[in-house]
């Protein structure tokens, strides 16, 4: 038995649902297939009516986005990063652009900063011969603050003077007993030559000696002098601390190879001119006198600025020449303050030395405008 639906209409087809009511049914008809939408499908939902919709997007449910990923900014947005240049910050400009002060100038590139690698000289001292180089130096005050500072550390100072005076004494006795077993002399025009070849042997060995244990007294007491210099305190032990020995050793042979050198150029031609001694001799001496100038701060600038010893060699030539006349004046202090210690049995040594190794230290400091402490009240 096949059901009828009530009334006219004719059977639905195939597919479950009735067609759309006639045009006097109050609805419109359906939209032609060219009219934007698909037809439907068997078993589907027929389209939508006209009107009122947009038509479906296109396969994938998202327009395609614009080339680049992302809308250009609006006008007053943000300008682009600069492109890179060796990093995320566009380069500083150079000095002498508007609106920077060039450099050396408050505010400008550099103001008040040394350049780098510190002040050019070892230790953080400004070099030698640079403008500005010095400080107020004079022989006097360098005389009164020696005579300070040994007043107020007679006890430490003369007792490492004492220890290292008998250590020399006794080293030179031994050298010069030994070389004086060996020796036989000979005159020429009145001087006394020692040509002994054994006796020629033990002086070599003895100078080499003494030279070694010299420059460990001095590399002892004077850095305890530098602790006075830096307002440090110091005790008997400060001057029994040897340091950079090796450098003090090389800068006293550069400097007796100096004289060495010198005094055979200055005596060579007595061995064939008669008489030449006596001229040479003194010219000899004259020369020995301005090494001896050239060169007063040898030890010191090893010590005080831990240089090498050809460094140190070249530091005290340069300090010493660009102030000659000062510093010859206080070699000449120097000098005669030993000499009153020697006159004075020798006792007076034990004085005239810890004086000598304050001044060196002061003069050095003050030429080189390094910091020094102030007398002690």
């Amino acid at each position: 038995m096949t059901d009828q639906p009530p009334g006219n209409n004719p059977p639905p087809p195939d597919g479950g649902y009735p067609p759309p009511p006639p045009p006097d049914g109050g609805y419109p008809p359906p939209p032609p297939p060219d009219g934007g939408y698909p037809p439907a499908q068997p078993g589907g939902f027929g389209p939508p009516p006209q009107g009122g919709y947009p038509p479906p997007p296109p396969p994938g449910g998202y327009p395609p986005p614009p080339q680049g990923g992302f809308p250009p900014p609006p006008p007053g947005g943000y300008p682009p990063p600069p492109p890179p240049q060796g990093g995320s910050y566009p380069p500083p400009p150079p000095p002498g652009a508007a609106g920077y002060p060039p450099p050396g100038y408050p505010g400008g590139p550099g103001a008040g900063y040394p350049p780098a690698g510190g002040f050019g000289q070892p230790g953080g001292y400004a070099p030698v011969g640079a403008p500005g180089f010095g400080g107020a130096y004079s022989v006097g005050d360098a005389f009164s603050w020696a005579w300070n500072k040994f007043s107020k550390h007679a006890v430490e100072m003369i007792v490492p003077a004492l220890v290292f005076g008998l250590v020399y004494a006794i080293l030179q006795g031994i050298v010069n007993g030994i070389s004086g077993a060996f020796t036989s002399t000979s005159s020429a025009d009145g001087f006394e030559l020692s040509m002994a070849t054994g006796g020629g042997i033990v002086s070599i060995i003895g100078a080499i000696i003494t030279i070694i244990v010299t420059a460990v007294i001095q590399a002892a007491y004077i850095s305890g002098v530098l602790e006075i210099a830096n307002g440090q305190p110091v005790t008997i032990g400060s001057f029994f601390k040897p340091r950079n020995v090796g450098d003090v050793i090389i800068a006293t042979v550069i400097v007796g190879v100096i004289n060495f050198v010198v005094a055979a150029i200055l005596l060579f031609p007595g061995f064939f001119v008669p008489g030449y001694l006596f001229v040479g001799v003194p010219v000899l001496l004259i020369a020995s006198a301005i090494i001896a100038v050239l060169f007063l701060f040898t030890t010191v600038a090893v010590l005080d600025r831990n240089l090498s010893g050809v460094d140190a060699v070249k530091t005290s030539f340069e300090l010493s020449k660009a102030n000659f006349g000062t510093v010859f004046i206080t070699a000449v202090v120097i000098f005669l303050l030993l000499l009153a210690g020697a006159i004075a049995c020798g006792i007076g040594l034990l004085v005239a030395y810890p004086l000598v190794a304050l001044i060196e230290v002061y003069a050095f400091r003050r030429l080189t405008g390094a910091p020094i402490a102030p007398p002690t009240q």
